[in-house]
């Protein structure tokens, strides 16, 4: 028996060589012998490329070969599988199961059942009017033949016309899912998740009031910064009222949008409409637009299908129905 070389046979291979190796993890020979080069290299310090190779083929050359001999490639007959024998199953008989002598098998084949398979096949009701088998021996030759059986009894025609009436159901079920409705464009680039935690830091969030505005008619209830050395809002002592923070921010995704999941587009001018998606923004007219401008922005959001957050009075006043007015209020 040959002995397994240590690092320190190989040619080159010193004791602080041998040292940086098993620090990098190489501890035998094997494994100096399935490295690579450059990996080896950049563990071991003051290693080379070339140097390693050299180390890797000295290890490579040192480790045993195996014996051609013992691994040597079995005959071709061997190598060839045998086609597996199929075991011949006897087909059982009548006679063949237990409590049923040559008397009752002529009995059965005048009934109709002739095989074991037919009596596993048959009903026990059916079973037991025939003369001489009751009820309890019906069952007991059925249960015999089931036994026997390799397989299992055959599938009956009543199971076989339920799983074809089963087929078309599942072909409904399909078509179900395609008739469903397609989710808007605006709800598309949203996840679910992140609507359902907006909203819940919405419904956490506290109503932000200045310092002492619940004690002082002459404090605005409007939001100001605390800035008091000693305030204890200032310091978030408990009892005190919330403070301002980023925390209560919701989630970027969902930030600056409407209840209604739709972008807010303020709008001046019906230029301003031009290059909006109606699956996705929602327009809000400013304050300060007169109602001639107001009417224009709105017929043209009604040819694009846009949706006004605050339309106001849709219906235009003429001139002809102004005078009317004019000259009631004259004759009256």
């Amino acid at each position: 028996m040959s002995k397994k070389p240590n690092l320190e046979d190989l040619p080159g291979v010193g004791p602080k060589l041998e040292e940086k190796l098993r620090a990098a993890g190489i501890k035998t020979v094997l494994k100096l012998s399935q490295a690579k080069a450059d990996k080896l290299a950049e563990k071991v310090d003051g290693l080379g490329e070339s140097r390693a190779e050299e180390l890797i083929k000295a290890a490579q050359k040192a480790l045993p070969k195996k014996d051609t001999k013992k691994t040597a490639p079995p005959k071709k007959d061997e190598t060839k599988p045998k086609k597996a024998e199929t075991p011949k199953v006897k087909t059982p008989k009548l006679q063949d199961l237990p409590g049923v002598g040559p008397k009752i098998a002529e009995t059965l084949k005048a009934a109709g059942v002739k095989s074991v398979k037919e009596l596993a096949e048959t009903d026990v009701g059916k079973l037991a009017e025939v003369d001489g088998i009751g009820e309890t021996t019906a069952k007991s030759l059925i249960e015999a033949a089931e036994k026997v059986l390799p397989e299992g009894p055959a599938p009956s025609k009543k199971a076989k016309s339920k799983k074809k009436e089963a087929k078309p159901k599942k072909a409904k079920k399909k078509a179900s899912k395609k008739d469903k409705l397609e989710k808007p464009a605006r709800f598309q680039k949203l996840e679910p998740r992140i609507v359902r935690i907006a909203m819940n830091k919405k419904h956490r969030k506290p109503r932000f009031r200045a310092d002492q505005a619940h004690r002082w008619t002459r404090v605005s209830d409007r939001w100001r910064k605390v800035r008091g050395i000693d305030s204890y809002t200032r310091q978030k002592k408990k009892g005190r009222i919330a403070m301002v923070e980023s925390g209560y921010r919701t989630p970027k995704a969902v930030r600056y949008l409407h209840p209604s999941l739709f972008k807010e587009v303020l709008v001046h001018k019906p230029a301003d409409l031009d290059g909006l998606d109606a699956d996705v923004h929602a327009i809000r007219i400013g304050a300060s637009v007169g109602g001639r401008k107001r009417q224009l922005i709105l017929a043209e959001a009604d040819t694009k299908l846009l949706r006004v957050l605050n339309p106001g009075t849709t219906e235009e006043i003429g001139e002809e129905d102004l005078f009317t007015d004019l000259d009631l209020e004259e004759e009256y």
